[in-house]
């Protein structure tokens, strides 16, 4: 396979070009569905759980198949891993351990992360962009997902609702932590610590 975005070479079975980080494009196969959940995700004692009470509920739709996706008003947006994975992303697209699309969806980024503690749900988060620029939404993860923009308090985010993720925002998705910056590398929370719940 080459890299549609670099021309790199690609290894077989890869997510990622390891020269420019893009992932490789993926679609959901007609009639495909998520096979039911094996339960083998490690779910996280409660107790480490941070969740905000009254979290009003949100309503959000999803762009059609095929629709074509606004271009990000903040620039091209890049996703880094703690463990020095990223990606630039450009449309919509999945993060876990190993994200798949329900039937009928599709998406320009499936992004795959190494997880060993397995408390990453397999299809964790969805994001995507629209006239305000990124979007992200948790995927009805076991362990949930944590939101953190710049100079806001960490927030955990409700199932399915789509949240701004600007630049210099951070998610903590259950154990594995993403930032978002511009392809520059530019961002107002790379000086930041780590984000704890």
């Amino acid at each position: 396979m080459i890299c549609s975005t670099c021309g790199s070479t690609l290894d077989p079975g890869a997510i990622l070009c390891g020269e420019c980080g893009t992932s490789v494009a993926s679609h959901a196969t007609p009639g495909a569905s998520r096979p039911a959940s094996t339960g083998d995700t490690t779910v996280l004692d409660p107790s480490r759980r941070a969740w905000l009470p009254g979290l009003a509920p949100g309503r959000h739709r999803r762009p059609a198949p095929g629709a074509p996706m606004a271009p990000p008003s903040q620039g091209l947006v890049k996703l880094i891993f703690a463990s020095g994975q990223h990606a630039i992303v450009t449309g919509s697209g999945l993060i876990g351990r190993q994200p798949l699309p329900d039937a009928g969806e599709t998406f320009r980024h499936i992004l795959a992360v190494p997880d060993p503690t397995r408390s990453l749900s397999k299809t964790h988060l969805e994001f995507g962009f629209d006239e305000g620029g990124l979007w992200v939404s948790d995927r009805w993860s076991a362990n949930g997902t944590v939101l953190v923009a710049p100079t806001q308090a960490p927030l955990p985010l409700e199932a399915g609702r789509r949240y701004r993720a600007k630049i210099g925002s951070r998610l903590l998705l259950s154990s594995v932590e993403m930032a978002v910056e511009r392809v520059d590398g530019s961002s107002t929370a790379s000086n930041r610590p780590p984000i704890t719940r």
